[in-house]
């Protein structure tokens, strides 16, 4: 089967479920069920970067989310700021210090850490405050950013000629960028009165929308150029893993959840 029909395959059977779950869970198993996912894609983004304590890693960020289940902004700072403490002294204390190589060993393993806490576990956290925002918000989001892929993918590819940014996604077009502009602003606009939103307000907040889907989906082919990946894993057919799925949240779950919350306000 060619990756064209695996990803559509992929996307007919997963769709109608993630949308689902999206619309009808609650917040509290909104937020269990991003926890699950962020388990998988901090994974992902730590298997990718190759370093060796990949499951000390892991451990060190999902306690992270801890402080998030209870709102407590001053934990997480703290859990935050400690993880790298608590890396290093492991680092330390297996006598690794002695060992050529150390210094990048560590810096790097603190890279991986403040990546994982700032563009995983952040993101998916201002989902499930847009889920107890409202309750449709999540969804209304997630439908943004299929929107926003799909006329993506399908203005780049009928009109793109230009290059937007060839040596860290070579397939990215200008025109590309406007079809996903175009793509999330139409949901937006008409979920305008969910959001609260007037015509003009929908097209600014769904054109932003947009170009930060785009922002997020650069930013994850960045991390992918510099480990050499093409995917961050082969999770699901046609489409990658986890982390390449969610990559569109990295910046729009924060805007849209500060804007309703702010600008609204």
């Amino acid at each position: 089967m060619g990756e064209l029909k695996k990803r559509v395959v992929a996307s007919l059977c997963l769709a109608p479920v993630i949308a689902s779950l999206f619309y009808f869970l609650s917040a509290k198993w909104f937020f269990i069920l991003l926890v699950l996912v962020s388990i998988i894609a901090l994974l992902e983004l730590i298997t990718m970067s190759g370093v060796r304590e990949r499951y000390l890693l892991l451990l060190l960020a999902i306690l992270c989310i801890i402080p998030l289940y209870y709102k407590s902004f001053f934990a997480y700072t703290g859990c935050l700021l400690f993880a790298p403490f608590i890396f290093m002294g492991y680092k330390i204390l297996r006598d690794e210090s002695k060992k050529e190589g150390i210094n990048e060993d560590i810096l790097k393993g603190i890279y991986v850490i403040f990546l994982c806490e700032i563009f995983v576990i952040i993101p998916l956290y201002y989902l499930s405050l847009l889920k107890e925002t409202g309750c449709s918000f999540p969804f209304i989001l997630l439908l943004t950013m299929w929107a926003s892929d799909t006329c993506a993918y399908l203005f780049g590819k009928r009109f793109g000629k230009r290059k937007l940014v060839p040596y860290i996604s070579p397939k990215k077009t200008y025109e590309g960028l406007l079809g996903a502009m175009a793509g999330s602003t139409v949901v937006i606009v008409l979920s305008g009165k969910p959001l609260g939103m007037g015509i003009l307000e929908t097209v600014i907040v769904g054109a932003t929308i947009g170009i930060l889907a785009q922002m997020g989906d650069i930013l994850e082919s960045v991390g992918k150029r510099v480990c050499a990946t093409k995917d961050s894993s082969r999770l699901i057919p046609g489409h990658g893993g986890i982390l390449d799925r969610m990559d569109s949240f990295i910046f729009t779950a924060p805007f849209l959840y500060h804007y309703l919350t702010g600008v609204k306000i």
